[in-house]
């Protein structure tokens, strides 16, 4: 199957009307979008992000895959004390390799997790944002939870279903409220092979769990616990991004 051009790949960026990027020296960028035009797009973002000749980077799906679209800054000027418009130009467009999955119905699954903000507008990095994981695909979670997530804050997941275990970084794709609650949408930061493995494999651990056994929720407590964060693997991620 063909990747999507790079007029394909700016108009979907740009369907919502703001597109979240990489930053190239780091942390993340929206981009509120006010035009396209083939291969371009212009715009505002927050002034302090932004500079001319930044490469960024979007993600799109398109036919069920993931891309990485890289765009240019070709120009950012001082609009406001607080915004810059920017006129961005798509440069490549590429599939997300082997790590590229395909798009999978969800499960429904309500299991107690535990997310550590690693870049949370309302939350201090490090800290811990307990919740429920109310459903679950190859591509990322449905978390429900009384702190305030916004779009583009990343987290640190960590959760068990059943026998399988999952520990990945995601982002925040949208949020709503219900009954005074948080639901949000998250998307894994890196779909790979893997992750598409054990979600495919927790159908199976769940059906090998007797009707009606009692929940350990000591166990369960005990599999959340995230432990010498500082001294893991994840200690740059919990750095505040520039």
């Amino acid at each position: 199957m063909s990747k999507p051009s790079l007029e394909r790949a700016v108009e979907l960026l740009s369907r919502t009307g703001s597109a979240d990027f990489e930053r190239d020296i780091g942390g993340s960028l929206t981009i509120a979008i006010t035009r396209v035009f083939g291969t371009q797009l212009t715009g505002t973002a927050d002034r302090m992000r932004i500079v001319g000749g930044m490469e960024l980077a979007g993600r799109v799906v398109a036919s069920g895959r993931r891309y990485r679209v890289t765009m240019v800054c070709e120009r950012a000027v001082l609009e406001t004390a607080h915004d810059a418009r920017v006129r961005l130009r798509a440069a490549d467009v590429a599939e997300e390799g082997a790590e590229t999955i395909v798009l999978a119905s969800r499960q429904t699954l309500r299991r107690p997790a535990r997310m550590t903000a690693i870049y949370v507008q309302d939350v201090v990095d490090g800290d811990v944002v307990d919740g429920t994981i109310i459903d679950l695909t190859r591509l990322g979670v449905t978390f429900q939870t009384t702190r305030l997530l916004r779009r583009g804050d990343r987290l640190l997941v960590r959760a068990r279903f059943y026998a399988e275990p999952l520990e990945t970084s995601v982002r925040v794709a949208s949020t709503h409220m219900v009954s005074g609650s948080v639901i949000a949408e998250c998307a894994f930061q890196l779909p790979t092979r893997e992750l598409a493995e054990i979600v495919e494999r927790i159908p199976s651990a769940r059906r090998e769990v007797p009707a009606g056994a009692p929940l350990d929720i000591a166990s369960v407590r005990r599999s959340l616990v995230v432990e010498h964060v500082d001294d893991g693997p994840w200690r740059r991620l919990l750095r505040r991004s520039g």
